[in-house]
């Protein structure tokens, strides 16, 4: 698993939870988080007099040719080195900027989780498979985002779950299928023509090295 660069996170962190090695003192004045899968929040919800949850959306981001990010709702994200996911909130609020968490599960234990494992905002539980982040983002447009998260080499196939919060509420559980265990990611290397005229050895594959994580 490997994480997207992000906005500097203001807050210090407060989620508690138990099965995460470690923990950072909390700050008494951030809310706590009960992740509570079975109750899964429905939307509109006001979780304050000037914030509304309007809609959320789990996807991927897909790059166009113009090289720019692209959200596609999805339920099942691609096995593919570097594929990012996370979510969009749609949000009625005169502020200007919320306090989120959310908890990471996997059905197994990447085979890394790369920079997440070095962030103080992250923390990772004790088997591996799960982590807790939080952070402060601006409303941007009527939306809040994060796509921290990519895809690295090893992360396991099947079944995976993220709860999100926003000032302290639950506001979504998804869940969403990675189809096969991520492979190193290839590229193709083409040698240069001979000097002699004839053309070079067939095209070899060399792995591009994994990127930093979620």
């Amino acid at each position: 698993m490997q994480s997207q660069a992000t906005r500097p996170l203001v807050l210090a962190f407060a989620l508690l939870v138990a099965a995460c090695a470690e923990p950072h003192p909390p700050a008494s004045h951030q809310p706590s988080v009960a992740w509570n899968p079975a109750a899964a929040p429905h939307v509109p919800m006001r979780i304050g007099p000037d914030l509304v949850i309007k809609k959320v959306q789990f996807g991927i981001l897909r790059t166009t040719a113009e090289g720019e990010d692209h959200f596609e709702p999805a339920s099942e994200v691609p096995a593919e080195d570097g594929q990012v996911f996370g979510w969009v909130v749609e949000i009625d609020t005169t502020r200007e900027s919320l306090h989120w968490q959310e908890y990471l599960k996997l059905p197994r234990p990447p085979a890394d989780w790369g920079d997440a494992a070095d962030d103080p905002d992250v923390l990772i539980s004790k088997d591996g498979k799960s982590a807790v982040a939080q952070g402060e983002d601006l409303v941007e447009d009527g939306e809040l985002s994060r796509f921290y998260w990519s895809l690295a080499a090893g992360d396991p196939a099947g079944d995976y779950e993220l709860d999100l919060a926003i000032e302290g509420r639950p506001v979504a559980h998804f869940t969403f299928r990675v189809p096969t265990v991520v492979q190193e990611k290839a590229i193709l290397v083409r040698g240069a023509p001979a000097r002699d005229g004839r053309r070079p050895a067939p095209a070899v594959m060399a792995s591009m090295g994994a990127t930093a994580w979620r």
